[in-house]
């Protein structure tokens, strides 16, 4: 992958999580807000859990992308 290209898989693998943890954000007001006597059978557990993953997924992208670019790097120092 060239310098150039690593750079735009970066941006996009970052963007990715903070559009992820956007969604996270704006549902946190929600959630803190919930009264402790709330039933679980009310609870937006479909959207909970639909914002987690992507949020998870794009985080564990941008980990691998930069894992993948830092043995790529020390790699190349060795040869």
């Amino acid at each position: 992958m060239s310098d150039q290209n690593a750079v735009l898989a970066l941006q996009n693998a970052w963007n990715g999580v903070v559009a992820a943890s956007a969604e996270i954000e704006k549902m946190s007001a929600a959630v803190a807000a919930l009264p402790p006597t709330t039933m679980v059978d009310a609870l937006d557990l479909t959207g909970y859990r639909r914002a987690t993953l992507a949020q998870s997924t794009a985080v564990m992208a941008l980990h691998g992308l930069v894992e993948e670019l830092q043995r790529k790097l020390d790699a190349g120092k060795q040869a």
